[in-house]
């Protein structure tokens, strides 16, 4: 057990540690780079209808400067089934807008000086593995995505609808959480949680970014009851831009800040009513 653990901590450090590597594959004069304060605010719900068929729903609000103005707006929804008692199939669409955030070469405006933003369709397929070991929690998420995203605003800053470009992209997620108390998480108690997501683009269309992404979240958790939970935490991203600057270097997105997420899951198998 105590090996599992360890090795597991050491894939999280291994992952982080490829990813750092790949950021700085380019020789420092060739790459730039911006530097975001980040806050991310998220609800997520997991609702079953049947034994083995549930409702995903999710909402994501990203904010820049911690707050202040917009980075994404993210709203997700989709349909689970249980293939075991550790295993579940999600097949959802997901609706995204990027706004313009960060300082040049990041921030995208047209030649009036207009902000610009782009809208994505994605769909996308999860097989998340549960494996809960000697008081943590342990899961391995695997992502696939298939996503289209619209032109960017013309020099009238009026929409190009027409004009999608598709991309495919791959993400694994490994989680870990443990309670302050006992060997399980249970309600009105705080338990430490993390995660290390890396996202790999493939396809035609993917140009410069085989690697997309990275994201670490260190935090703390309190579950509120069996149906829901809150967790608050640091959030480290870095991102490969798939566009380039002004001098066709690529541009590396360093963020920093915090991610607050409400799970909150109904189960409508359930019978309500005042009991006989």
């Amino acid at each position: 057990m105590k090996l599992y653990l360890k090795k597991s901590f050491v894939l999280i450090l291994l992952i982080a540690g490829i990813n750092a590597i790949s950021a700085q594959g380019l020789p420092p004069f060739q790459r730039q780079s911006t530097h975001n304060n980040i806050g991310w605010y998220g609800y997520f719900g997991d609702h079953k209808i049947s034994k083995k068929w549930g409702i995903h729903t999710e909402y994501q609000w990203r904010r820049d400067n911690f707050i202040s103005t917009w980075q994404q707006s993210l709203a997700r929804v989709g349909v689970n089934y249980k293939l075991g008692d550790k295993v579940m199939f999600t097949l959802g669409y997901g609706f995204i807008e990027t706004y313009t955030y960060g300082s040049p070469p990041l921030a995208r405006v047209n030649n009036q000086g207009k902000e610009q933003s782009f809208p994505e369709h994605r769909i996308y397929q999860d097989l998340l593995f549960n494996n809960d070991m000697g008081g943590f929690e342990i899961s391995h998420r695997l992502r696939m995505e298939q996503r289209w995203l619209g032109n960017y605003y013309d020099a009238n800053n009026d929409r190009i609808k027409t004009d999608w470009r598709y991309l495919n992209r791959f993400r694994y997620r490994f989680r870990i959480a443990h309670s302050f108390k006992g060997k399980t998480i249970d309600p009105k108690e705080f338990y430490v949680h993390a995660y290390d997501e890396i996202f790999v683009g493939f396809g035609k269309n993917v140009g410069i970014n085989t690697f997309d992404q990275n994201r670490i979240n260190i935090g703390l958790g309190y579950k509120i009851n069996a149906q829901s939970k809150v967790e608050i935490g640091y959030f480290n991203q870095i991102v490969e831009q798939p566009r380039v600057d002004f001098n066709k270097n690529p541009v590396f997105e360093y963020n920093n800040g915090f991610l607050v997420a409400l799970f909150y899951n109904l189960d409508f198998t359930k019978k309500s009513g005042p009991k006989k």
